[in-house]
This record gives C-alpha cells, sequence and structure tokens, in this order.
C-alpha cells in the first residue's frame, strides 16, 4: 500500500504545474501595464516591441481629447469619461504624485484638487470611478526611484490606492503577482528599455487563462495630441483591436480601457461612463498601425499651406489670363479658380490614400484641382459647371462613408483621432463644405427650370439621402451635420415651391431640423449605429445631462471663437455674407432668371448661420460656409456674357 502511495505522490509532483504557469482563474483578473520608450539599450518603438509579442492584440489609443497632458490621460482612464480641457477650470490638471503609506497602502497627492476640477465641466467626470467599482480596490506595483503617473488608474474615489509595491525591476513580476493574489486589478509601472520588455515578457508568461493583460506605452512628455500604442492579451484572437467609440480598426480611446476591465471583471459600468467594450476585429497589423499613425501626425499641419497655395495660383492665373485676354481672361480665371476649389474635396481623398510628402502633397491638390477645373469649363457650359465636381465628390464621399471613412480620417479635411473628439464619418469642416457643395451643385443642375413642386421635391430628397449619409450613427455619426443639412434643404425646398409660401409652409420648414433629429433617432435605433448622439442623448440617463451636451457644445463654440485669428475670420465671414446679402441684385444679375441658384444660395447661407450656431465648431462652420459660397459667387460673376458686354460698352465708350 505504501509503495502506492508513494507512485500516485510522485505522479502529482511530476504533473503539477509550475507555480507561474497559466492555468484557469477562479476569478478573472486585469494587468494594467504602463511600458515606456526605450532608452539607450532599446531604442526601438513601442509599437515594435509590443509586436514581437505575438500574443498581443495590436492597435492605438486616443490618449486625450485635445491637447495632451499625462495626469490628464490617467484620470480619464480612471474615470472612464473625457471632455475638452477648454471646459475645465483651471484648464490644466494639477500635479499628482504617489505617495506611500507605512502600511503598504497609497494615496495619490493632489488628488482634493483634481476632484474639484472635475467639478467645474458641463459633463459627469468621476476621476477614481475604475477602482472604485472594484472590491476591495486596486493594487499599483512600480519600480523603486522612478515617477509613477500611472498609479492614478488605481486610486478610488477618494484617491486611495489599496495596495502599492515598490521594488527592483527583477521582482516586479513576483509582486505583481502576489498583488493578483488579492486585488482583480493591478495596476504596473514597467520599467525602461530592455528591462521593460523582460518584465513584459514575465507579465505575458505568468498571465492565467481568463486574466486580461492590458499594456500601452506610459505617457510621454508631449503637449500635442497623440496616439499611444497599445496591446492585449487575453480578449481574444490577436487581431487588430477597435471599439464602438472609435468604429476605426486599430484605433480605442483610452477611456475604453475601464469599461473594458469592469465587462471582463464582470463589474457593473456606471451611467454616464462613455467609453466603449474593447474587441478585435480583423488582422493585426503593425506596419498599417505605423502608416495610420504617421499620416495623422502631419495632416493638420498642411492644411494652411494648402489653402495659401491655393490662394496663390488662383490670384496668378487671374492675373495671366487677364494679361492675355483682359477682360475675357479675368472672367475664365475666376470661373476655374472657383471650380478648383470645389474640385478639392475629391482630390482629398486621393492624396489620403496616397499619403505623399509635404511638397508632393500640396503639389497634387493645387495642380491637380485647377487641370480639372480648367477642364470642367472648358466641357461643361456656364452655370453649370459646379454640378460635376458637386456630383462625383458627394458620391465619392458617401462610398468612403459606406467602407468605413478610411480614405475621409486621411484626408486633409477628415476628422483625426488624434485630438479624441472624432474617430469616424465627418467633421465639422467636411459637413459644412460638403452641405453647401450640395447646394451649389443642385443650383447648376436646376439652372433654367421654373418653380415648382417637381423641383422642389429634387431638393428635398436629394437631402434627405445626404442627411442619412451625414447623421447615420454607422456613417457619417455628424448629428449637428443633420441640423445644418436640414435647414439649408429647408429654406431651398421653400423658395423653390410656386407662389408665395403660406405661414404653414415656413412653420413646417422651421420644424425641418427638429424632424430630422428625431428621424435620425430612430435610424440609430433601428441600424444599431451607437453613434455620439445614441451614447450622448438618446441614453442620456437625465435631463441635467442633456443640458450638460447643450452648454459644452456652446461653451466650446465660444472657445473657438477665441481661439488665433478666428475673430477676425468670423468677421471678415460676417460682412462678406451681409455685403452680398445687400447687394445680392447687381451681384448676382446673371441669375435673375434662374430660381433654382437663388434658392440653393439662399438655402447655403442659411445652412451656414444655423450650423455656426448649433455646432461646437461655432465660427469654424460659418467660416467654411461663406467660403464655399464666395466660391460659387466668383464662378456666377465669372459669366462669360458679362465679359462680352463689358467688351462691348468699352467700345462704344
Amino acid at each position: 500500500m505504501a509503495p502506492l502511495v508513494l507512485v500516485v505522490v510522485a505522479l502529482a509532483l511530476v504533473l503539477a504545474p509550475p507555480a507561474h504557469a497559466t492555468g484557469p482563474a477562479a476569478d478573472p483578473r486585469v494587468v494594467l501595464a504602463f511600458l515606456p520608450a526605450g532608452g539607450d539599450d532599446n531604442p526601438k518603438p513601442v509599437l515594435e516591441r509590443l509586436d514581437e509579442r505575438t500574443t498581443l492584440a495590436l492597435g492605438l489609443v486616443s490618449a486625450t481629447q485635445g491637447r495632451f497632458d499625462a495626469a490628464q490621460m490617467v484620470l480619464d482612464i480612471s474615470a472612464g469619461t473625457r471632455t475638452s480641457r477648454a471646459v475645465y477650470k483651471p484648464p490644466a490638471p494639477p500635479d499628482l504624485e504617489l505617495v506611500r503609506g507605512g502600511d503598504g497602502t497609497g494615496f495619490i497627492f493632489g488628488w482634493s484638487q483634481a476632484l474639484e476640477r472635475a467639478e467645474t465641466p458641463p459633463a459627469k467626470i468621476l476621476p477614481g470611478m475604475l477602482a472604485g467599482q472594484l472590491p476591495g480596490h486596486a493594487a499599483y506595483a512600480g519600480i523603486a526611484g522612478r515617477t509613477h503617473i500611472g498609479a492614478v488608474v488605481a486610486a478610488d474615489r477618494e484617491g486611495d490606492v489599496a495596495a502599492v509595491s515598490l521594488g527592483p525591476s527583477s521582482t516586479l513580476a513576483d509582486r505583481t503577482a502576489a498583488l493578483l493574489e488579492r486585488h482583480r486589478l493591478v495596476v504596473v509601472g514597467l520599467p525602461t528599455a530592455a528591462k521593460g520588455d523582460a518584465a513584459l515578457d514575465a507579465l505575458l508568461r505568468d498571465r492565467r487563462d481568463g486574466d486580461l493583460l492590458i499594456v500601452t506605452q506610459a505617457p510621454p512628455r508631449a503637449s500635442v495630441p497623440v496616439l499611444l500604442p497599445i496591446g492585449i492579451a487575453g480578449l481574444g484572437p490577436n487581431g487588430s483591436l477597435t471599439s464602438a467609440t472609435t468604429h476605426l480598426a486599430g484605433v480605442v480611446a483610452a477611456i475604453d480601457i475601464p469599461v473594458t476591465i469592469l465587462r471582463h471583471l464582470d463589474r457593473p459600468v456606471p451611467d454616464g461612463v462613455r467609453g466603449q467594450l474593447i474587441r478585435t476585429d480583423g488582422e493585426r497589423d503593425a506596419a498599417g498601425l505605423k502608416d495610420t499613425e504617421a499620416r495623422l501626425r502631419v495632416v493638420s499641419g498642411r492644411r494652411t499651406a494648402t489653402l495659401g497655395a491655393m490662394l496663390f495660383t488662383w490670384l496668378a492665373l487671374v492675373l495671366a489670363l487677364g494679361t492675355a485676354r483682359d477682360r475675357r481672361g479675368v472672367r475664365a480665371g475666376l470661373r476655374i479658380g472657383a471650380l478648383a476649389f470645389l474640385w478639392v474635396p475629391l482630390l482629398l481623398l486621393f492624396t489620403g490614400w496616397l499619403a505623399p510628402s509635404r511638397g508632393v502633397e500640396v503639389g497634387v491638390l493645387v495642380s491637380g484641382s485647377f487641370l480639372l477645373a480648367a477642364l470642367t469649363d472648358r466641357i461643361v457650359r456656364w452655370p453649370r459647371g459646379p454640378l460635376v465636381p458637386a456630383a462625383v465628390t458627394i458620391a465619392a464621399y458617401a462610398v468612403d462613408l459606406v467602407f468605413g471613412s478610411q480614405l475621409i480620417v486621411r484626408s486633409l479635411l477628415g476628422a483625426n483621432p488624434r485630438s479624441g473628439v472624432r474617430f469616424y464619418g465627418l467633421g465639422n469642416e467636411l459637413e459644412s463644405t460638403l452641405t453647401l457643395l450640395l447646394l451649389v451643385g443642385l443650383g447648376a443642375l436646376l439652372w433654367g427650370r421654373p418653380r415648382s413642386r417637381r423641383n422642389a421635391a429634387i431638393i428635398a430628397g436629394s437631402g434627405l439621402v445626404f442627411a442619412v449619409f451625414v447623421g447615420s450613427g454607422r456613417l457619417g455619426a455628424d448629428v449637428g451635420g443633420v441640423i445644418t443639412v436640414g435647414a439649408g434643404i429647408a429654406a431651398a425646398t421653400v423658395l423653390m415651391l410656386p407662389g408665395t409660401p403660406s405661414r404653414r409652409t415656413l412653420l413646417l420648414a422651421a420644424a425641418v431640423p427638429i424632424a430630422a433629429l428625431v428621424a435620425l433617432a430612430a435610424l440609430d435605433l433601428v441600424s444599431g449605429g451607437n453613434g455620439h448622439f445614441t451614447r450622448t442623448i438618446l441614453q442620456a440617463d437625465s435631463a441635467g445631462s442633456l443640458w450638460d451636451v447643450v452648454t459644452r457644445r456652446y461653451t466650446l463654440a465660444f472657445n473657438v471663437l477665441k481661439t488665433g485669428a478666428m475673430p477676425f475670420v468670423t468677421l471678415i465671414a460676417v460682412l462678406g455674407a451681409a455685403y452680398a446679402v445687400r447687394h445680392r441684385r447687381r451681384i448676382f444679375a446673371p441669375l435673375a432668371d434662374s430660381p433654382s441658384w437663388r434658392a440653393t444660395l439662399i438655402g447655403g447661407l442659411t445652412a451656414s448661420v444655423v450650423g455656426a450656431l448649433s455646432n461646437d465648431s461655432g465660427p469654424m462652420l460659418l467660416a467654411f460656409g461663406v467660403f464655399v459660397l464666395a466660391c460659387a459667387t466668383a464662378y456666377i460673376r465669372g459669366d462669360p456674357r458679362l465679359a462680352a458686354a463689358e467688351e462691348r460698352a468699352a467700345a462704344g465708350g
């Protein structure tokens, strides 16, 4: 009997897993690790280092909304909700520092100031929400003598960290394992360079089945918006990370991290938390992520250079043609330059796909747009020219929206995920530009046709289809865009109806933007769009939350108005619109017999004003809308009949 017992014991010892081997856990656990950028002994970018760990699903994380701040990043993760720093008072977060207690616990110095600051925005923001949802709260393991900004994520609502373990990098994995025996969430501050890689490998090796390991780059020293590498083990197939926040393959938001942790630990997510569950979708592609980050890093800085080059080329063209053919040349230059600007949005998709250098991109946009404009003016008789760029551009954007706005995001006017505000669909600049482009195109399409119910229906139907692409949570996801389109299309439709509009017609037109929002709500609920509108409006937990949304949007709009040269740009836009309205009979005399142009131009101005009043970009939309209207006006003033009349008058004089 004794030998048999010894054999059984020996077999048990042989077959038993080692202390750190993976195995099913009684309760799921999570490790959230922050990996610093490499040092001299490991200069590889963090994304490449994560890519070498094949068990990790990969992605990029939008760290903050707007300007980057390390303290803001970890506060946002702890709260699961974020907003623009422009609505905080003060805008910058306080200095936060981990202080270790004598009993192995810790607290965050500066936490009371962080809580006071979190009360100032018109939004429900609760720092410490993540740890506060966990029994026994969270723990932190780090390297002695280093900074511990990541410990903020482990702090509860009072700023306390339940357990703190500081020591050398060689014992970090063991200390983390010990903390996981008592706490279901452990935040880890990894060492730098090769030691950080070794510690990460140890954490991956020790991970049990059912546990989740999230590793992202530690907050860098930066002030501009950033996308940081992130990898997750235990989420499912090791593919590309995404979430309902971004709807963009390979990109998630920092506020998605706490929601993913709570869901994995089967803990409730409080109302007001705006992050969404991270999931894997598609193939693992580190090279594609690197290319995306590199492209998004440069797009914002190229806008001003492109605008300046376009305006300079237009002026040079008018002067050159005017020198060669006098008045006819000037009129031709006005038409071609205006059409060139209308072609630019289409070419932005092409250069977004091409991702060239700065000089090549500006060159392609300028030369391509003016070449297309010259061909359009040559082939299409005035005043139908704008119909061609409008139709082709809107169709191209609709196709890209259906396929996930991959090109829009990479274009110069697309929503930049680095800013953390919008990740897919149409941003405010494109919303205004495409709406005005649609209206100008409709004016050209219906040129020469009388006011009638049929022609009014064409405008209304086009606007309805366009609004679906603009507002649907699965496509454009632009709530303000629905209001902008609804207002502009309603005004143009009323002006194309025969006779004098009745009071009932005017009231119905005024109600169109509200009806468009109701229709958008129904569309999102039926299609499961789960866009920004659904989460902030339809799923709002109280009337106060709705009022917070309104307050926040107008606060942001006012901040835009105060920024840089925007006060002067807004003033020029207002004065330009006022001048055109005041002297409309003379300026638009070539279109005296065209009710469609009159209707769509007034609809465009209405869309610009209403859009500015209903969006958080405020005056930016007014500026974009008035600029497109100015281009349309320049094209109209390029009427070749005016040049002929001027030449006859000069000859007679």
